[in-house]
């Protein structure tokens, strides 16, 4: 008998297993998401150095964000609901109810284990100190060598691995979130009159208008979330997860 082959929820495409360690999980080899087993996750939440390289062993490389109005197990193909981590309450990530596997959007799985590991650092500390590093911390601070959002209690950040020198984004929080939101509303807009318009006699003006629609849009978003200062091969949308 056949098994068959779990596909990514977003892309539809196969899921490749992958082992760090101890620690194994499937894969999508396009956006970079992963799917972990109850047991994978258990080892995720020990072995941080093997699942912070399965995490950095792929990234998404779609152009734009894959939206799934309905997240399928891949393994079960019900509907996963949205778990909320006690380390991370502002943080969800999609669990089948049916077997338990844990689906991680690119990005996720790192942010996660990044500040368990901080916490269990702190966990040495006197008593009423214990108490304030132990309250689920719900702000994002930017990595100030790659840009990157981490949890404002992490020691480390979870994509260059480098020590975490918190810089507040360019905007306030509510304002840089509206930014955003405008400039991919922008960028999206535009993408559409493009492939309305690009095909169609004498669609020139509103495709061209469509064009430098999806350039500013994408333009701004690069400026706000400063992409000049980030790793190599990091698409414009990175996981921010946050908003």
């Amino acid at each position: 008998m056949l098994t068959r082959v779990p596909l990514c929820p977003k892309c539809d495409v196969p899921l490749i297993r992958d082992m760090k360690g101890a620690l194994m999980a499937d894969v999508c080899p396009k956006c970079g998401g992963m799917l972990l087993s109850h047991e994978a996750w258990k080892i995720a939440r020990e072995d941080f150095e093997f699942a912070l390289a399965l995490e950095n062993a792929y990234s998404d490389t779609n152009p734009m964000p894959i939206l799934a109005l309905e997240m399928l197990c891949p393994i079960c193909q019900v509907p996963m609901e949205q778990f909320y981590p006690p380390e991370a309450p502002n943080l969800p990530v999609d669990l089948c109810p049916q077997c338990g596997s844990l689906w991680f959007d690119d990005g996720e799985l790192g942010k996660l284990v990044e500040v368990i590991r901080s916490r269990k650092m702190k966990a040495t500390l006197p008593v009423g100190e214990e108490e304030v590093a132990e309250t689920p911390i719900t702000e994002w601070v930017y990595c100030a060598h790659c840009g990157r959002e981490n949890f404002a209690d992490s020691e480390k950040c979870w994509a260059c691995g480098e020590p975490l020198v918190p810089e507040s984004p360019p905007l306030p929080a509510p304002l840089q979130t509206a930014a955003e939101i405008f400039s991919m509303t922008v960028g999206g807009a535009g993408a559409v009159l493009f492939g309305m318009f690009v095909t169609r006699p004498q669609g020139d003006k509103w495709a061209a208008i469509g064009l430098a629609l999806m350039i500013i849009g994408l333009a701004s978003l690069a400026a706000l979330r400063r992409l000049w200062r980030r790793g190599k091969g990091t698409t414009i949308f990175p996981t921010y997860s946050g908003h």
